[in-house]
């Protein structure tokens, strides 16, 4: 299936603005980043501390953070955008 993923910020630097990526039917947020993470291995220190995501990291599914849904275990569907960016903070 395909999913689109959308960078902003920092992540934007190492991922680019938009691109596509094949996954396995069935897959979830937590492979999405995996297989990004095997891609760009610099990418890893920014989206996790040990094996926890940070909780810096933003990661929407079709617009709804996946602290709402399932967190990393959130099941993608074909033609779903997922977008990651860091927290927005400052005055």
């Amino acid at each position: 299936m395909l999913v689109r993923l959308k960078a902003f910020a920092g992540f934007r630097h190492i991922l680019g603005k938009e691109r596509a990526a094949e996954l396995a039917e069935g897959s979830r947020v937590s492979d999405l980043l995996q297989r990004l993470c095997e891609e760009h291995p610099e990418l890893r220190p920014l989206l996790y501390d040990g094996s926890t995501l940070k909780p810096e990291v933003n990661i929407l599914v079709k617009g709804v953070n996946i602290e709402g849904l399932q967190g990393p275990d959130t099941v993608l569907a074909e033609g779903d955008e997922v977008a990651v960016f860091p927290a927005a903070i400052g005055g």
